[in-house]
């Protein structure tokens, strides 16, 4: 099959077109057609040599990475009674998978842990655009930060892939909405239905918020979070560790270790059905071009919403 690889692990490596053997599913797991896949910050970091066990253990070299994906099942295992072949599938592979079952190929093995039919409103690129940042989105906001409606949210960067659906899913829970972005994106947030914009080139959230029930901070930016929060507040972060000082104050401060599963999945997939919750998606071609680009782009973390390559 054809598959996206490196060669070695760093920021000068380079991904390339190769032909490599394709995965074979065990009676526990599907083997599907990928049709499209996206890129996330984790990529960059596995990339970069900066993921830790257990996502290296199995790795091996030309080296396929990816973990979002959409596809059509073309091989059931003996085991498989909730799939068939020719469904229309989208989700994410095991953090371990092997060296040669990332995303970015023609074809991956995976169980269905973390697995769903995609709705028959939603195109492969649509579903692709979904696993991680979508299943980050929704953990945090109906999970993690169990928002409730009239509470005050802050979404320290809204208009990323992972930002741009958490703001839906607060105002979706009744939250009054607040979100950082550049001033490219103030419209764009503002159209999504967020209550107030801040244009952090301007201004700084502690300025212009105060007593907020919980924040979810998708930059790394904790301390700026904490001065917006209120004394028993709530902050979720996914993208910095919290210091011991930070996670022993008052404040409730917690890093989101991500658990999708097929039903939040399949939760989220309606809300972009039905349009209830939209997405910005840019897609890109099947080609190791496409993906070194993306891999740049999403690394300097300028990106509205998500890139993904279509095959």
């Amino acid at each position: 099959m054809k598959a996206i690889t490196i060669d070695s692990l760093g920021e000068q490596s380079k991904f390339k077109l190769t032909e490599i053997d394709q995965p074979k599913p065990n009676d526990d797991e599907v083997l599907i057609n990928i049709k499209a896949f996206s890129i996330n910050p984790m990529d960059v970091a596995a990339k970069l040599g900066a993921l830790n066990s257990p996502f290296p253990d199995n790795w091996s070299f030309p080296l396929v990475l990816g973990w979002d994906m959409s596809g059509i099942i073309v091989e059931v295992g003996s085991n498989i009674t909730e799939y068939k072949v020719g469904d229309r599938v989208f989700g994410e592979l095991r953090n371990d998978h092997a060296g040669n079952n990332g995303s970015y190929a023609e074809y991956c093995a995976t169980d269905t842990s973390q697995l769903a039919k995609i709705p028959e409103k939603l195109s492969f690129a649509q579903a692709a655009a979904l696993p991680i940042a979508g299943l980050t989105a929704y953990q945090a906001i109906t999970e993690s930060l169990d928002v409730q409606p009239e509470q005050h949210i802050l979404i320290q960067g809204g208009a990323g892939g992972v930002g741009s659906i958490a703001v839906q899913v607060a105002k979706l829970r009744g939250a009054h909405v607040a979100a950082t972005a550049g001033p490219a994106h103030i419209q764009m947030l503002q159209d999504l239905g967020v209550d107030q914009v801040i244009n952090y080139h301007d201004v700084q959230p502690k300025d212009v918020l105060h007593d907020i029930d919980g924040v979810f901070d998708t930059v790394g930016d904790i301390e700026g979070g904490l001065a917006t929060l209120r004394s028993d507040g709530k902050l979720i972060t996914i993208a910095a560790q919290p210091t011991s000082e930070q996670l022993n104050g008052s404040q409730h401060v917690a890093f989101q270790f991500t658990h999708g599963t097929s039903k939040m999945l399949t939760e989220l997939g309606g809300l972009i059905a039905d349009g209830e919750v939209k997405q910005e998606v840019e897609t890109l071609p099947f080609s190791a071009e496409s993906v070194n680009n993306a891999q740049d782009r999403v690394g300097d973390r300028h990106v509205t919403g998500k890139l993904v390559i279509t095959l």
